[in-house]
């Protein structure tokens, strides 16, 4: 079995310190409210992980860090449409400044489970076939995404309204949110060695990708069944 190398070992550091990070300051008592919280916890990530990546001699995470936020900030149009427009996503006032009505602090955090997503692929590629790459990027956006479906309702973040759900999840979601891991890694791949506009043109198209999937397994789920 082969073993980590350096970079990632130091990935899973970084996300480990991360992770311990995040719980301390969403759940220690305090005046603060959840939204102040949360942003700081975003933006020092996205601080922390190009900053890492260029003091440890990774420019892969930069690269991948540079393709990932503008997708990441893209991500408040299917969010706002389902919030404002089909009505099934509540984002509570937390005390975060918001645009429309999504959380400013959403702009950034799709790169956290991008990130990880991604990544994994990219490590994956040089060790095994295609077809386990693929596997293992689609399993990894069901844990990741799923996973943040199960439990951040409580923090709260946000909260699924008047569709079917089972612990927490969207049913409709899960679909959409898989194909999302996993056209993020294709186009991420895609977009290396590619002109600025192409990898913004990319990541423009994993959006649209994405919202086409939220309206068609919408219409599947709680229309036609």
């Amino acid at each position: 079995m082969q073993t980590l190398d350096r970079m990632e070992r130091d990935c899973l550091v970084l996300h480990g310190l991360f992770a311990v990070i995040a719980v301390i300051v969403l759940l220690t008592p305090g005046a603060l409210p959840v939204g102040p919280r949360l942003s700081a916890l975003v933006i020092g990530y996205n601080l922390a992980l190009p900053i890492a990546g260029l003091r440890r001699g990774y420019p892969e995470w930069v690269r991948l860090w540079l393709f990932l936020l503008p997708l990441s900030i893209l991500q408040i149009f299917p969010d706002w449409f389902l919030a404002a427009q089909l009505n099934v996503l509540v984002f509570p006032d937390t005390g975060s400044i918001r645009i429309g009505a999504v959380p400013a602090f959403m702009g950034g955090l799709w790169v956290i489970p991008l990130f990880i997503t991604v990544y994994l692929g990219q490590r994956l590629a040089e060790r095994t076939t295609r077809n386990y790459v693929i596997l293992a990027v689609c399993l990894s956006s069901f844990l990741l995404f799923v996973g943040s479906e199960t439990v951040l309702w409580a923090v709260p973040i946000w909260y699924a309204r008047d569709v079917t759900t089972v612990a927490h999840v969207a049913l409709y979601l899960i679909v959409p949110e898989i194909l999302f891991g996993l056209s993020a890694f294709l186009a991420y791949e895609a977009s290396l060695g590619r002109a600025v506009w192409f990898r913004l043109g990319a990541a423009f198209t994993v959006m649209i990708i994405y919202l086409g999937n939220l309206c068609f397994f919408y219409f599947v789920m709680e229309t036609l069944l």
